[in-house]
């Protein structure tokens, strides 16, 4: 008895909680996940099996899992990436090992992923890995906490009374269930009837779970359907919708094209009027022009400083001959 003391002592030192607490959230979460299965399998197999290694209502894998996920990542609550992908790792590592070991002790396989994608000898596989890091990442944030403020009211006396309460439950079932796949308890009558009982308090209680599951479905399943047939039907309509406004566009904007290129041959054919009218306007004004006249004009150009001086000089001849007309007058 003082070597059992001994190692409760030595686990009091490396475990993130004292070791009644630890065996505690143990129980919880192994009963919380054979919930789960039930009404997984409730769900998507539309009857209820009593899941686990386990005759009694718990999976020992959960609350492995969960509880190395709080040891290890409970310090990186507020990091979800971090968070997310570490509990995976290590509950889907888990899963690994008991499946391994299930299946090399017993030749036998209690789930079985073969059926799906990315799967490692159908032990485990990536849906369940994500679904693992989701269910885990989500028992940190709500779960989790609930568990210690339930543990904080419990007194020392009553967390050892429950602890070994559920441990002797917990051994008795394991050797009922290793008894009875080794096909023992058909030579040991009153294991047998051990078996039997604690298998019947596993199936009463889950068939009590998987009933109000099912009730549930029935229930919201119109609902469902509704909502499915209603959304399907937006959806239709909502395309046809999209085609018709493309269809609109395009006529939209092909009426846009041909009323600016209206516009655009109007313009061209206000220009060449302009055009045609100044034309004439300067033939006019060209045909009154007197000779003298249009010599300087011929002369007048820019940047020609030869006929600019000529320019000059005949303006000035112009000026002599006016100065004598004028001065006899």
């Amino acid at each position: 008895m003082s070597g059992f003391w001994h190692l409760v002592a030595f686990l009091n030192g490396i475990l993130p909680f004292e070791f009644t607490d630890s065996m505690i959230m143990f129980y919880i979460y192994g009963f919380i996940g054979w919930i789960v299965e039930v009404i997984y399998y409730g769900v998507t197999e539309e009857k209820f099996i009593n899941r686990g290694f386990l005759n009694g209502p718990h999976c020992p894998v959960y609350g492995i899992g969960f509880y190395g996920v709080i040891w290890f990542f409970r310090p990186f609550v507020h990091n979800f990436p971090l968070l997310f992908f570490g509990s995976a790792f290590i509950a889907t590592t888990v899963e690994l090992i008991a499946g391994v070991v299930l299946y090399w002790i017993f030749h036998m396989r209690w789930w079985d992923y073969s059926d799906y994608k990315f799967n490692f000898h159908g032990f485990i596989c990536l849906r369940f890995f994500i679904y693992w890091g989701l269910a885990c990442s989500l028992g940190m944030y709500m779960l989790h906490p609930a568990v210690m403020r339930i543990i904080g009211f419990m007194s020392s006396p009553v967390k050892r009374v429950i602890v070994s309460t559920f441990s002797m439950i917990l051994v008795l079932d394991i050797v009922v269930t290793v008894t009875s796949i080794f096909r023992l308890s058909d030579k040991v009558k009153f294991i047998g009837n051990i078996s039997g009982g604690i298998r019947l308090v596993s199936d009463k209680l889950g068939s009590q779970i998987y009933g109000t599951v099912d009730n549930i479905v029935t229930t919201t399943t119109p609902v469902v359907e509704t909502t499915n047939k209603s959304y399907s039907e937006f959806r239709e309509m909502y395309s046809k919708h999209r085609e018709e406004e493309k269809e609109l566009s395009k006529k939209h904007r092909a009426e846009e094209r041909e009323l600016l290129g209206s516009y655009v041959d109007i313009g061209k054919q206000g220009l060449v009027k302009t055009k045609d009218a100044a034309g004439a306007k300067i033939g006019t004004i060209l045909d009154t022009i007197k000779g003298s006249e249009l010599r300087i004009l011929s002369i007048l150009r820019p940047g020609h400083g030869d006929d600019n001086d000529e320019t000059i000089r005949y303006l000035q001849d112009q000026l002599e001959d006016i100065r004598p007309t004028e001065g006899k007058k």
